[in-house]
């Protein structure tokens, strides 16, 4: 291994094409968050479902330009926190930004190691820890051996996952087909007091369009990033929005609306209803799949966001140490594999995870303003770069205060907790630094 961070070692293995890219964007905002989350905005939302996850996707793209926008003009794996740099010209609050991403994935894939458990008891008994053990290990391997053999896990897995959702839709239109007209709008049309709770459901709705922006971190392992990163991140949410869309249709054509909310499984109950014969544990078997793909990449992208910020300075030096033979990020796959493992083991999932969602909204509310300093600073972006209007980030600012003043108080309290240990975390950090 050598330290690619002073330029005497290898580099990155820059091998994905933009198909592959963009399969991994969609792979990676896919995930198994669909498959639950339709119940809970159905619940809240009714017959305007749809309308919520459009909404969020609305919000999504915002984002989404920002992170377009970036990506061509940083193109380098640092992601969230090389742009907060570039925009707020300060160290700390891209350090704090860098490590909210980092504990967002880490979270992530200890979550999804105890999630993948309850699947497997539908197939075979299995002890809890060394199956969480076990998947974060293989994920990390495979994280390690390679950017291309990871993405070409990832392109099947992927396709299961929208296999299984496209069986979604076939069952839901298999219903609408023996429908009336006006049975068909009475299911679709919201009512008044439906629309005044989609702006709630658009807040839970929008975290199924959350992973796009893990795409960053991998910059460094695309060819021409400039280009391929903006159209990859793109058309990942506008797939993604098309296929949420019209699965929250097919679901309110297929099963009535309370049905949906009080389902622990409302895309099996989708399937069930249309008539269609599948095995019982299909949706355990392709939920199995959608959070292993998630596990594997939420790793892949800590692995990357942690070599990134050594490469920047951020972190320490050896975690920009680069395998010779194989070149990847050999040390930062080594500690994110033992801090995601620490993680689950220790209990310190759920309280984590609760916070997560709000940490991320709070690295997009930055790298909003980020773009909005650096666009005011500039007559005019670079030449090769992808760009947006002002209005797109500065729309972004506002819906991500929005969705910020919705969580509960003590969501902020943990937020702050998170803050003021990255904050320490700095601090010894640059101690260290200045000691060497």
């Amino acid at each position: 291994m050598e330290d690619s961070s002073r330029g005497n070692g290898p580099s990155l293995h820059a091998t994905l094409t933009l198909p592959a890219l963009t399969i991994y964007a969609i792979g990676d905002i896919l995930g198994a968050g669909i498959y639950a989350l339709v119940g809970k905005v159905a619940a809240i939302a009714g017959p305007a479902l749809w309308v919520a996850f459009l909404c969020s996707a609305i919000v999504a793209l915002l984002t989404g330009l920002s992170y377009a926008e970036f990506a061509s003009r940083c193109p380098r794996s640092a992601g969230a926190a090389l742009y907060c740099r570039e925009g707020l010209r300060h160290p700390l609050p891209a350090f704090v930004v860098g490590i909210f991403v980092l504990i967002s994935g880490l979270t992530s894939a200890a979550a999804v190691s105890r999630a993948l458990v309850g699947y497997l008891h539908q197939f075979v008994s299995v002890p809890e820890l060394a199956v969480s053990f076990a998947f974060l290990a293989a994920c990390s391997f495979l994280s390690f051996w390679g950017i291309q053999e990871s993405s070409r896990v990832n392109i099947v897995l992927t396709t299961i996952e929208v296999a299984g959702l496209a069986l979604v839709t076939v069952a839901g239109f298999t219903v609408a087909s023996e429908l009336t007209m006006s049975d068909l709008k009475l299911r679709l049309t919201p009512h008044p007091e439906d629309m005044r709770a989609v702006f709630a459901a658009t807040t839970i709705a929008f975290f199924a369009f959350i992973g796009f922006e893990d795409t960053a971190n991998i910059a460094e392992e695309v060819q021409n990033p400039r280009r391929a990163m903006p159209r990859a991140i793109l058309i990942a949410i506008g797939v993604t929005t098309v296929v949420y869309v019209v699965v929250g249709i097919a679901a309110l054509v297929a099963v009535p609306v309370q049905t949906l909310a009080e389902s622990k499984a409302p895309l099996a109950a989708v399937v069930e209803a249309s008539g269609i014969r599948v095995p019982p544990i299909l949706f355990a078997a392709v939920a199995l799949v959608a959070i292993s793909n998630t596990g594997l990449l939420n790793l892949i992208m800590g692995a990357r966001l942690s070599y990134g910020m050594a490469r920047e300075g951020m972190l320490p030096a050896v975690l920009a140490r680069v395998h010779a033979g194989r070149r990847t990020p050999a040390v930062a796959v080594v500690v994110v594999f033992t801090l995601a493992a620490l993680i689950a083991f220790s209990g310190g999932v759920r309280v984590l995870a609760q916070t997560t969602s709000f940490l991320l909204l709070v690295v997009f509310l930055a790298v909003h303003v980020s773009l909005l300093l650096v666009k005011w600073r500039e007559s005019a972006p670079p030449p090769d770069a992808f760009a947006v209007p002002s209005v797109i980030p500065a729309a972004g600012v506002a819906a991500c205060i929005w969705m910020l003043l919705q969580y509960p108080a003590d969501v902020y309290a943990r937020g702050a907790a998170v803050f003021v240990a990255a904050v320490a975390l700095y601090a010894v950090t640059r101690r260290r630094a200045a000691r060497t």
